[in-house]
């Protein structure tokens, strides 16, 4: 009789008996592969047994034979499934494995122990991996069921990975936060494309405005924190790797459309932890359209998918006059608004612009997919990428400015990539895997009106007026060329599968960002405009007078190789050991500054070319029991870290780009009968070779790495009254990081004093800078006048990297009903010295918080999130007979980030900052220990017992006779409820059918308004000025009250339309 058993993940005693499992090894994959070992009923390999491997729905057939050991090994399978597996033995009786479903980038285990020829042929019917048993922990594998199922009101890749414990989304823009790492860090790919944005000036990670992928397209997606592949590269964040859908043997298709307004929200209230005012109504419309189709063009052979999808959103009107509608009001009449509107036009001939202008925002998506089987050992992909959108910048200027039509700016990216992937199995122990792609991203940051003339700033009665591109977009053009190419090979020697790889990764940059080259002037009135008078004039460019002279170009790429070992002793251990090799190229290098060499005895030429890194791995994998695993591993990660650091070193090169010095022309020149469409000549001609601020990298620069260990375990356990099968997991993960980031301004030295003693504080804990020029003879600033003492030069280099402890546990359970559970919690304890969230030198250096801003120590990091809860509930039922009716819940609870109390320095240099820089409080106080503390005095009335309250409120005490600590305090939690209802409906035709879908993004706001709503802070650190601050000559602290008073409340910012409840409503017909 013929034998049938169903599969239900390791837990069962089935899968243990025949070895049928699934083992993650996530690395830059776009398929998977299936390797196992069939013995003969006496224990012994059975040798020459034939393995055929099918993939159902598309005919897809590949077929190999055991060793002599009885293993085998295939490769480039497509991801997903059904499968039919037979083991065809001309000794034994056959068996055959049905419904097996692949995993992007898994390794099927499939270990089977024929039967004698006398017992009827076995038939084992498989199951696919519990949905929690898939995602807990640093690794995660999502399906089109949980992508289709849960919430995903923004259609973005991050809702889906978001469900992974240790992955985050923060902020209006949601950054990407996965183990309390800097969102830049992160690598995100579609079917072995980079989808990360490789420049880094996008705070949402993409090269796009929006997901650069619909998730109608996308097959699987998994994410990785920790993986022991050495194939793994290019990333210190997590590893998010998904494949996209293919055609199969039967033409499937869908039409989708989606809409979401303001009707559809509710109203946002007062901030419960900030108070203010009421915040505007909403005021949006949003229509989504798409369509897929797939099928084949040659049945069992070639196969096409297709996906289409556009979002259009129509801009509402953000600011306006006294007496508009706008949600934002400026101090300015509509009669000044359209006085200096008409002298624009009449005077100097150009358009203005308006205040009530609705341009349209849209995204295009464009996927196109081929596969062909080959034959039954080869098979290949190739797929193109269209992704086009735009957003409107700029045209919010507050109560204080009302900023013009003019002075908005069309922010559009475009990426378009190709990729061709060809997948060999060359005999029944060796296979290979190719992959070649190319991948262009342009970004354009484009003047509404266009660049007719320049920046024009005009002070009415109590606010300004702007129109004109604003100084940022005079000369702003950015594009990247990405082109890859990697051969993979897998030879399998018994219970070993030896893999081996090259990696050839460049990038070319082309990157110009000079401000103010059509020049930007302000006028003190509207009567001065219309006589052409101006008060103030800036101009930039190269000393050329060619803007295209100051961009960045260069290629920068990098060549690795790697080896990996996975042995499997036995079927219940698996070891892997490897190594991977990367070495960095550059082609280019920085302008030569002969005026930087002489002052520091080095070149500002360093371009990280040769640098290398050894990326040692080592994993485990052990199944204790039928019910239990423990897993784990070490290795060395590096990569990730965005190219704009690395621009910076070409843009400003201190040669290149000028600014025009005023003082070089009479003011009347370009301040008198002023034309705002051209700069005068005069002021053009006196532009010459510079020698201005520098951002070179330090020529002794280490490449970062990350130092990772992870232990855990999963366990299918009991839990009696609650039921059988419950899926638990916990690990935990250590990092240190090694050579991280950090910049320090090499135009500073520490003060000597005439012994040469270096100068503190009186406490002796803080050294004073002084800026001094070694090549002029500068007199250090804060003693005397000197011309060039606001000169910097920062310096990329390296410092403490810090540490991580996280600790993840996750439980969850699918019942036969359709109900399916998981929920998990993690905890973070991350320090680190440099966050690295600005793309710019001077911002990296100017915002970090520390005692000594050229020497970080490391503390809490600005990304941990201490705590965080996630739950995730699916229920499946028909309310309709015969119609499939879809429950799908999101909840989370993070608690808020990390923020520092900090000296209130405004436009105070006693500790060396320039005048660029002594604009941010970013220094550490020191806290007293009593009234008595002879480094400390008091001003204007302030005392110590007042400082006392102060310090006890902020939770500082304990810090007594010492600096307060970095990242102290945190901002309020947030609490997310995210829902999704999905109901089928009849089709036209047979095998057709409709679906209505409503997705509502923070429902928790249509119960408890207070408990729905979201804060965050801006990028980076982020801080609380605690006292205010001066020097006297013993160098004793002398504290004050701080700017506006004393506050302990989160220097947090409010997202109204985040805290209330918005819903989308959708209808897809599938055929």
């Amino acid at each position: 009789m013929r034998t049938s058993m169903r599969l239900t993940g390791t837990a069962s005693a089935i899968a243990v008996a025949l070895g049928l499992a699934s083992a993650t090894a996530v690395a830059q994959d776009t398929s998977a592969s299936m390797r196992g070992s069939v013995l003969a009923p006496s224990g012994q390999g059975a040798a020459n047994t034939r393995v055929i491997i099918e993939h159902v729905p598309s005919g897809s057939r590949l077929e190999t034979t055991t060793d002599a050991s009885g293993a085998f090994i295939a490769s480039g399978l497509r991801v997903g499934g059904p499968y039919r597996v037979t083991l065809d033995s001309d000794v034994y009786r056959d068996a055959t494995y049905t419904e097996v479903f692949l995993s992007l980038g898994d390794t099927y285990r499939l270990n089977a122990q024929l039967e004698a020829a006398n017992v009827e042929r076995i038939s084992v019917t498989g199951s696919a991996v519990n949905y929690a048993q898939l995602n807990s922990g640093s690794s995660s594998s999502f399906g089109e069921e949980q992508i289709q199922s849960l919430p995903t009101y923004g259609r973005d890749l991050k809702e889906i990975v978001r469900l992974n414990p240790l992955a985050a989304t923060i902020g209006e823009g949601d950054e990407l936060v996965v183990a309390g790492n800097n969102p830049k860090y992160n690598s995100i790919t579609v079917d072995g494309i980079g989808q990360n944005d490789d420049f880094g000036l996008n705070g949402n990670g993409y090269p796009t405005q929006r997901s650069p992928i619909s998730i109608d397209a996308i097959e699987q997606i998994t994410v990785d924190v920790v993986p022991f592949n050495a194939k793994d590269s290019n990333f210190t964040g997590a590893k998010i790797n998904a494949v996209t859908k293919s055609g199969t043997n039967e033409f499937e298709g869908s039409v989708l459309y989606q809409y979401t307004s303001d009707s559809l929200a509710g109203n946002p209230q007062v901030s419960r932890y900030l108070g203010g005012s009421q915040p505007p109504v909403l005021d949006y419309e949003e229509k989504t359209y798409g369509i897929s189709l797939g099928g084949p063009i040659i049945e069992d052979t070639l196969f096409f998918y297709v996906n289409y999808e556009k979002l259009e959103e129509p801009k509402s009107v953000e600011a306006g006059p006294l007496g508009s509608a706008a949600s934002n009001i400026a101090d300015v009449t509509e009669a000044e608004v359209n006085e200096v509107i008409r002298i624009a036009r009449e005077v100097y001939g150009v358009d203005a612009g308006d205040w009530n202008v609705n341009p349209v925002e849209e995204d295009e998506k464009l996927l196109v997919k081929l596969d062909w089987n080959i034959n039954n050992e080869h098979r290949s992909s190739f797929t193109y990428q269209n992704t086009d959108g735009n957003s409107t910048r700029n045209n919010n200027g507050g109560d204080s400015e009302l900023r013009l039509s003019s002075h908005w700016y069309n922010n559009t990216q475009e990426l378009k990539a190709y990729s061709f992937q060809l997948y060999s199995n060359w005999s029944s122990n060796f296979s290979s895997d190719m992959k070649l792609s190319y991948k262009e991203v342009v970004t354009g940051q484009i003047p509404l009106l266009g660049k007719n003339f320049g920046d024009v700033t005009v002070e009415g009665e109590n606010a300004r007026i702007a129109l004109g591109p604003d100084f940022s977009r005079h000369s702003n053009e950015l594009a990247n060329d990405t082109l890859q190419f990697q051969i993979n090979g897998e030879y399998l020697m018994g219970d070993h599968a030896i893999q081996f790889g090259y990696d050839y990764l460049s990038v070319d940059v082309f990157n110009l960002f000079i401000q103010n080259t059509l020049g930007s002037w302000t006028f003190d009135s509207i009567a001065d405009f219309e006589a052409g008078q101006a008060s103030r004039f800036s101009y930039q460019n190269a000393f050329t007078g060619n803007v295209n002279d100051g961009a960045a170009e260069f290629t920068q790429g990098t060549q690795s190789l790697y080896i990996q070992d996975t042995w499997q002793p036995t079927w219940d251990l698996e070891l892997t050991f490897g190594v991977r090799y990367e070495r960095m190229f550059a082609k280019d290098a920085p302008t030569f500054n002969q005026r930087f060499f002489d002052r520091y005895g080095f070149s500002n030429t360093e371009n990280l070319d040769g640098k290398d890194l050894i990326l040692p791995r080592v994993g485990f994998k052990y199944a204790m029991t039928e019910d239990f695993t423990l897993r784990g591993g070490f290795g060395r990660y590096g990569g990730g870290r965005p190219n704009v650091w690395i621009s910076n070193a070409y843009t400003n090169d201190g040669v290149t780009i000028v600014p025009f010095d005023t003082r070089s022309l009479d003011e009347s020149v370009y301040l008198n009968d002023v034309d705002i469409t051209q700069v005068p000549q005069e002021v053009q001609d006196a532009l010459v070779a510079g020698d201005g601020n520098t951002n070179p990298i330090d020529p002794n620069f280490e490449l970062p790495t990350d130092w990772r260990l992870s232990l855990g375990f999963d366990w299918n356990t009991d839990l009696g009254v609650l039921g059988d099968d419950w899926y638990t997991s916990a690990e935990f993960i250590y990092s240190r990081r090694k050579d991280d980031v950090r910049w320090v301004d090499l135009a500073r030295r520490p003060l000597t004093d005439a012994n040469g003693n270096i100068v503190t504080t009186a406490d002796g804990g803080r050294i004073i800078y002084v800026v001094d020029d070694p090549i002029d003879d500068h007199v250090p600033m804060g003693i005397g006048d000197d011309d060039n003492v606001n000169r910097y030069d920062l310096m990329l280099t390296n410092g403490d990297g810090g540490k991580s402890q996280i600790f993840t546990a996750t439980i969850g359970k699918a019942w036969d009903n359709g109900l399916s559970f998981r929920t998990s919690y993690t905890n973070q304890d991350i320090e680190e010295a440099v966050a690295g969230s600005s793309s710019t030198a001077t911002s990296n250096f100017r915002f970090p918080i520390a005692k000594d801003i050229q020497n970080i120590d490391p503390g809490t990091a600005s990304y941990q999130i201490e705590h965080r809860f996630m739950a995730d509930i699916t229920y499946r039922t028909e309310l309709f007979s015969g119609y499939q009716s879809t429950f799908g819940l999101f909840w989370e609870r993070q608690s808020g980030r990390p923020f520092s109390y900090v000296l209130d320095t405004f436009r105070f240099n006693k500790f060396g900052d320039q005048n660029q820089f002594d604009s941010t409080s970013r220094y550490l106080p020191y806290i007293p220990t009593g009234a008595d503390d002879p480094n400390v005095t008091y001003r204007n009335g302030f005392s110590y017992d007042q400082f006392a309250e102060y310090i006890a409120a902020a939770g500082l005490e304990g810090y007594a006779g010492g600096y307060a600590p970095r990242n102290n305090d945190r901002g309020p939690w947030n609490t997310t409820l995210d829902f999704k209802y999905t109901q089928e409906l009849p089709g036209l035709f047979e095998g057709h059918k409709g679906e209505l879908y409503f997705n509502i993004r923070n429902i928790l706001a249509m119960f408890d308004k207070e408990a729905a709503q979201q804060h965050t802070f801006f990028f980076g650190d982020n801080a609380r000025r605690l006292v205010s601050v001066d020097l006297d000559d013993q160098g004793r602290y002398v504290y004050g009250t701080p700017f506006g008073g004393f506050d302990t409340a989160a220097p947090t910012n409010y997202l109204p339309e985040r805290s209330t409840w918005q819903a989308k409503i959708g209808i897809r017909y599938s055929f």
